[in-house]
């Protein structure tokens, strides 16, 4: 009877075991749960990006956009529109935006506050994140026009530009040929839209233009008015290169590119480099830095300005340093 009864004791102290045991698994696992619900989401950081509207550069950032909203990373893209790459520096400056694209040209003198940038200062803030397309300074003409060089530019002939940093790039140029504004030529400011009509329509003699080649603007005027583009001359590079841009360097913009144009033509050119405040999160870059470069075949799909993004030269022609984020990023692929 003793047996049976430490027996039974045993047994009760066993079960007792068993359940206090299991109502304590029962509760870490009910706590695990409960702390597992109460984990937040990763904070998506919005990024404001910039370009001129109607340019290949619009229809690169847009795609950009469009791929952060199907893309599994903790940011968003918005677009905004700019009159050119002088408005985007300085919204970043501002910061009323947060990412721009400008050639290096425009961004080394804001950087350093010369020339169209002299009265806003410097912006040694201006962090670069990897380098884009390449900008072509293009200078084009009617097809029928008596201009076939710079040489020619003479009685105030009428030159149609962005104001700024454009006129500061075209002038280089012009003293190169030993032309004198307000004698030989003029400048008149305009935009992409008002510049397709006024070749068409003759007031002005010359259009410039930064884009790839072709450029969609060149395109939509040779619908109505085939046009033609201005070679430049060594000195005339070699100007901007010791002035202002030591990354310009010539290309080749081959006969046929434009309807008017019958002959290769040697132009000017400089790589442009996504920008952005030192200030913007370095986790937000470092992720549009991702989210660019390991979408590069969407993005072709896009736009074929895509293609000219090369992941093996992501810091050609660095003007200034690179945002913490993206070198971050760029380091851990082993691009830099």
């Amino acid at each position: 009877m003793k047996k049976c009864f430490r027996i039974s004791i045993v047994i009760l102290m066993v079960i007792s075991l068993m359940f206090v045991s299991g109502c304590s698994g029962s509760s870490a696992s009910n706590s695990n749960a409960q702390n597992d619900n109460n984990q937040q989401p990763a904070e998506i950081a919005q990024l404001r990006i910039m370009s001129t509207a109607g340019g290949d550069k619009y229809f690169l950032t847009t795609g950009i956009c469009k791929i952060s909203d199907d893309a599994n990373l903790p940011v968003k893209v918005v677009h905004q529109t700019v009159a050119g790459d002088a408005e985007a520096v300085r919204r970043l400056k501002a910061k009323t935006a947060d990412i721009g694209m400008a050639n290096v040209f425009v961004a080394s003198m804001c950087y350093n506050g010369i020339y169209a940038f002299k009265e806003d200062g410097e912006f040694k803030e201006m962090r670069a994140l990897f380098a884009g397309p390449t900008a072509v300074a293009q200078y084009a003409v009617r097809a029928d026009s008596n201009i076939k060089s710079f040489d020619d530019i003479k009685n105030k002939t009428r030159m149609a530009t962005f104001m700024g940093a454009s006129q500061v790039y075209t002038k280089l140029i012009l003293d190169a040929y030993g032309k004198q504004e307000d004698v030989d030529y003029v400048f008149i400011s305009s935009n992409y839209a008002d510049m397709a009509d006024q070749i068409k329509d003759k007031t002005v003699d010359v259009i410039q233009f930064w884009s790839g080649a072709p450029c969609p603007q060149g395109e939509n005027i040779e619908a109505d008015v085939p046009i033609r583009l201005l070679p430049v001359n060594d000195q005339a590079i070699e100007n901007i290169k010791n002035d202002i841009d030591p990354s310009v360097h010539p290309t080749v913009v081959k006969a046929g590119t434009y309807k008017g144009q019958t002959e290769d033509v040697v132009v000017a050119a400089t790589p442009i480099y996504f920008i952005a405040h030192a200030d913007t999160s370095d986790e937000a870059i470092y992720n549009f830095s991702k989210l660019v470069l390991e979408n590069l075949g969407e993005l072709e799909k896009i736009h074929p300005l895509a293609k000219e993004i090369d992941i093996n030269n992501l810091t050609k022609g660095l003007p200034f340093p690179l945002h913490p984020g993206a070198e971050k990023y760029l380091k851990e692929k082993g691009y830099i």
